[in-house]
């Protein structure tokens, strides 16, 4: 079964954005069912530059490890750093 869409960029703005989940279980969360983990991190590595995946790491929202995987699946598409607006 597919994973649902809302789902994944929910899960990633909850362990991303506000650090009330995450990706497998630790620091008292059970983690996002494994099913949605890979999904997650594509949509992390579209969605968010490496300024915010930064400071989930400098909280502790996400581990050096998942930061890794999510900056592998960047592409030149994909944002690195947050444009001034």
């Amino acid at each position: 079964m597919a994973n649902l869409p809302f789902l994944v960029s929910t899960y990633a703005r909850n362990i991303t954005m506000f650090g009330n989940e995450r990706l497998t279980p630790r620091d008292g969360f059970k983690g996002i069912p494994e099913s949605y983990r890979s999904d997650v991190k594509s949509y992390a590595a579209r969605n968010y530059d490496y300024d915010e995946l930064d400071r989930a790491l400098d909280k502790g929202w996400i581990s050096r490890q998942e930061l890794d995987d999510i900056m592998a699946l960047k592409t030149e598409a994909d944002p690195i750093i947050k444009l001034a607006t």
